[in-house]
């Protein structure tokens, strides 16, 4: 451990520490007397010599970059990878050299101030404020700070929007474009089946059963890696509409080698997703004469909106879709359950007027 550092007393009586920090900037500690001095000089020394930063000057960058580092190990690659994205380049360009003990409600609110000005949308916001105050919660818990500045701010407040959503005519001339194709299952596993495109690309031969008619979701593909699922609810086994399964014993009937992934390249590995849209998905949209700003998530939430408005229930859509809990899926979709209350309505009307029924409704 390095000796440098001194203690002096000043005039008004307390005693001081006084080093030099890893940066190099001088430090001063105040205690009350010369042993209770020194023995703050030694620890603040070892401290520094062993790259610890005190609690009290501990910044919210640093803190933010250890946390993401043990995130790594609790969520799947492409949420760690999208939110470590989110802090590097929305939160500590604004709060990063904040010392967490002084971190506020006001600072994060003229953060979320600045970013709205900055283009991004609410919902975007609110993301970052979801993972913000995680950290800060955890924070608390690791007895860094005593209060979650997080708690007194609000994100901005979401704007709905309309999701794009295929007609069932548009898909039909969507699937026509692509009969044949090399990549027809794609389409009809995110049509028919609500599957994500990187839970598509990721499919293996040993996950799916014709047999049974079922798919197992065992993983998702994400800059061009192959990672755990979103969620523990993403890995799913589903069974499948019949044109969906008809589209994988055409693609298994002209495979020679049924192992490896469904979609490959040359070399064994999964088709990118940027090369999917490139190559596969937007020459696909212009020959069915559809936008091109229309998503594979379309035909996801093409899927979830059929199933609710034909009276599924929550649950059940919510399995299908992989979401984490049914909250997921009525939150995401709630327009369209709003849209169903007419069905509701209309049961209990029909309960209550028929001659048939023998049972009382409630």
């Amino acid at each position: 451990m390095a000796t440098e550092g001194s203690v002096y007393q000043r005039k008004d009586g307390r005693w001081v520490a006084q080093y030099r920090d890893a940066k190099d900037k001088v430090r001063y500690i105040y205690r009350k007397t010369r042993a209770e001095a020194k023995k703050a000089l030694r620890e603040a020394l070892q401290d520094r010599d062993d790259n610890i930063v005190p609690d009290d000057r501990l910044i919210a960058g640093q803190y933010l970059d250890e946390w993401m580092d043990e995130r790594k190990n609790t969520v799947s690659y492409g949420t760690w990878r999208v939110q470590e994205s989110m802090i590097r380049n929305r939160v500590k360009p604004h709060i990063g050299d904040k010392r967490l003990c002084k971190l506020s409600a006001k600072y994060v609110g003229q953060m979320y101030r600045s970013l709205l000005a900055d283009g991004l949308t609410p919902s975007t916001i609110g993301r970052i404020h979801a993972v913000l105050k995680q950290s800060m919660r955890e924070c608390v818990r690791s007895k860094y700070i005593r209060t979650n500045p997080l708690d007194d701010v609000k994100p901005p407040k979401l704007t709905h929007k309309e999701k794009d959503v295929l007609t069932p005519d548009e898909v039909r001339r969507l699937l026509d474009a692509v009969e044949g194709d090399r990549f027809e299952c794609t389409f009809y596993l995110c049509s028919l089946v609500a599957l994500r495109i990187g839970e598509c690309l990721a499919l293996r031969f040993e996950d799916i059963d014709l047999e049974r008619g079922t798919i197992r979701v065992e993983r998702t593909l994400h800059n061009g890696e192959c990672s755990k699922p979103k969620t523990q609810s993403s890995r799913r086994v589903i069974s499948l509409p019949q044109k969906a399964l008809d589209s994988l014993v055409r693609l298994c009937e002209v495979q020679a080698n049924l192992t490896g992934y469904l979609f490959a390249t040359s070399s064994g590995k999964p088709v990118d997703v940027s090369n999917f849209y490139k190559w596969t998905w937007r020459p696909a949209l212009r020959k069915a004469g559809l936008p091109e700003n229309i998503t594979p998530h379309s035909l996801r939430h093409g899927t979830a909106s059929l199933l609710l408005n034909q009276s599924i229930p929550v649950p059940v859509v919510s399995r299908y879709l992989g979401h984490s809990n049914s909250q997921v899926t009525m939150r995401t979709y709630a327009h369209v359950i709003d849209g169903t209350s007419g069905m509701a309505a209309q049961v209990i009307d029909e309960a209550l007027t028929s001659p048939h029924t023998h049972q009382k409704p409630f």
